[in-house]
């Protein structure tokens, strides 16, 4: 059984409270109880939108027959990553030197930013003026000149014309190139707690590989995110034009075998084994008439045999109607 404090005890700790050499309840802070506060403007990790998915996929085809074409060369591209950061995160992780250039996805709010790596700008440069791309210069400190800054806003309007491409069926957009700028404080497009998309690409030319960088706020995609994060349906996406001519002249060279079948019988077995040179074994197909001409096996066509240039040859009349 507890102890019962004397009517001296009380007083003396009643008198300790008041001066505050007593700790009260109100004085102990609290425990952590586990619970923090969360930020939704600094939200990170990666974006789940699968149609946002399928229109990188695009952009990642419309993008290599864009490049190879004009550097003349095979080159590669593969999404690395796509996700959602803060965006003094994104500019602390910058791989200075760098070109940031600065887009509107209009009707869409706001703007975007396309980060194009300095190893990779350098070996554009080099290949544009007849080089291979594999010893570009270096930035080392200085501002891009005024040739390299236009082969930079030439790379850039070819990359924003595949990336509006690769969105028109699912949203109709503009992409407008609006400035290029080296220095990350001048390209602050929204605050820095702000959240953005980050969707990065790997570009492979030759020996030198380096990234391009799509950043576009959050606030920009919010309209349509309910668009991009449905399954892509009901439209039809453009087909790729340079992989539809490409299949379509292989299977053009495909060799296939066409056979005519000038008439069939049957014939015991005894009759078979008495087969001579110079006798004469008689079809069922009457002179006259039109004989099958199949393709790989399949009847396809009809037609009349006769000769052509010294050759056998079989006159086409009509397509094989199969049951």
């Amino acid at each position: 059984m507890a102890s019962v404090l004397s009517q001296d005890e009380v007083d003396s700790l009643l008198g300790g409270i008041d001066e505050g050499s007593v700790k009260t309840e109100t004085d102990i802070p609290e425990k952590d109880e586990g619970f923090e506060v969360y930020n939704f403007a600094t939200q990170s990790g990666p974006v789940n939108m699968p149609t946002l998915q399928i229109i990188n996929e695009r952009f990642v085809g419309f993008l290599r027959d864009s490049l190879s074409s004009i550097t003349n060369s095979n080159v590669e591209v593969k999404l690395s990553t796509n996700e959602l950061l803060g965006f003094s995160e994104l500019c602390r992780s910058l791989p200075l030197p760098a070109s940031l250039n600065i887009f509107k996805i209009e009707p869409l709010r706001g703007y975007a930013i396309l980060v194009l790596e300095g190893a990779l700008v350098f070996s554009f440069v080099e290949t544009f003026f007849g080089g291979k791309g594999l010893n570009p210069a270096k930035l080392e400190g200085r501002a891009f000149t005024a040739i390299e800054s236009k082969i930079i806003e030439k790379i850039t309007k070819i990359i924003l014309g595949d990336l509006q491409r690769a969105w028109s069926d699912v949203h109709k957009v503009n992409m407008t190139f609006s400035r290029s700028e080296i220095d990350p404080q001048f390209a602050l497009i929204v605050k820095p707690d702000d959240v953005i998309i980050a969707i990065k690409f790997v570009i492979s030319l030759t020996n030198v590989s380096g990234a391009i960088t799509f950043c576009i706020p959050w606030s920009t995609i919010e309209p349509i995110k309910d668009k991009l994060k449905q399954k892509f349906r009901g439209e039809r996406l453009e087909v790729d034009e340079t992989w539809r001519i490409y299949i379509g002249k292989k299977i053009g060279e495909t060799a296939v075998s066409l056979n005519c079948t000038m008439g069939t019988t049957k014939i015991s077995a005894r009759e078979l084994l008495e087969i001579k040179v110079d006798d004469v074994i008689l079809l069922d197909q009457k002179t006259g008439d039109s004989i099958p001409v199949k393709v790989e096996g399949i009847p396809k066509f009809k037609g009349y045999p006769g000769s052509y240039s010294n050759n056998k040859a079989i006159r086409i009349s009509e397509r094989f109607n199969k049951e």
